[in-house]
């Protein structure tokens, strides 16, 4: 499920409400693998999942490194505020088009957020019928 909110005048957004506890008082903000995509990730996810994970990559490879840069290195801890918002960068928001007064979608998706604005939302391809092998590959039982 998405939720709808506002970027402020300095940046900032309303966790949903539901999320806020799960995440702590401290959060992780980064881009995604996604284009167009901003991650917000509990401190212990980002450090005991993402970065180990991140640190496997072969770097040799120069997209590895570029990943790792992207991901890794335009990460920044930032704390949850009383009222339950967070602050992202200019930089960040730059990254996927965002700006103070704009409408985000805002995914819970298993211990993160995932965020992109909601122009990119409502113009992105919703169809999995493109998707190859979903039947199969991506089945969950009960769906």
């Amino acid at each position: 499920m998405r939720d709808i909110k506002k970027v402020d005048a300095k940046g900032r957004f309303f966790i949903p409400a539901k999320q806020k506890e799960l995440l702590g008082a401290e959060v992780v903000v980064t881009n995604s693998l996604d284009v167009g995509y901003l991650c917000v990730y509990t401190k212990e996810h980002f450090e005991n999942v993402v970065k180990p994970q991140f640190a496997k990559l072969n770097m040799m490879d120069a997209n590895a490194r570029k990943i790792k840069r992207a991901i890794i290195g335009e990460a920044y801890e930032v704390n949850v505020d009383s009222q339950g918002r967070i602050s992202v960068n200019v930089e960040l928001w730059d990254s996927i088009g965002a700006k103070p007064g704009d409408e985000i979608c805002v995914f819970n998706d298993e211990g993160k957020l995932d965020i992109c604005t909601k122009k990119f939302y409502d113009n992105e391809d919703h169809d999995l019928s493109s998707i190859e092998g979903l039947e199969t590959k991506y089945y969950v039982e009960g769906l």
